[in-house]
């Protein structure tokens, strides 16, 4: 009954500490058909189940994207074509506190209604990017080899470039 009890607190610790990271994950995956809450309840889901399984070789906020980006990828491959959801409101929760506040958040909605439509290896890439990941640790996620996530997220930054145009 104490082994349930720890591993229930250290899921709910792991929740709490990676929660953004979970939800902008899950905001580029999510669509009108499935939301963000649905797809967070199925990466939460997944880290349950594999919380006995992680043997602390990587970093836990790497496998924390990884089991998130892994879940969203695979609902997107069984949804394609679903579109993507804009409301970008849900995922990230900042106050308005006036004229600053809407600029940044029609800002962050520019750059995640683009990166929306990027391919799935496309968005992991640049949300770990985005959240100042080394590209060590973005490789291990992906599975890339470190050169490889270099080159990949300079196309992606042209491509958002050319888009943001």
């Amino acid at each position: 009954m104490e082994k349930d009890t720890e591993r229930q607190k250290k899921f709910l610790e792991l929740l709490d500490e990676y929660k953004d990271l979970i939800v902008k994950v899950c905001y580029v995956y999510s669509s009108p058909v499935v939301t963000i809450d649905d797809l967070y309840q199925e990466v939460a889901a997944n880290i349950w189940t594999g919380l006995d399984k992680f043997r602390g070789d990587a970093k836990v906020s790497t496998w924390i994207y990884r089991t998130a980006i892994n879940t969203c990828i695979t609902w997107v491959r069984r949804n394609r074509n679903s579109s993507l959801n804009t409301d970008l409101d849900q995922a990230l929760l900042v106050a308005d506190d006036g004229e600053q506040a809407r600029e940044r958040m029609a800002r962050y909605r520019m750059l995640y209604d683009m990166i929306a439509e990027l391919q799935p290896l496309e968005k992991a890439i640049v949300t770990m990017w985005l959240d100042d990941k080394p590209y060590a640790e973005i490789a291990a996620v992906t599975g890339l080899s470190v050169p490889n996530v270099a080159t990949r997220l300079h196309r992606i930054k042209e491509k958002l470039s050319k888009r943001a145009k």
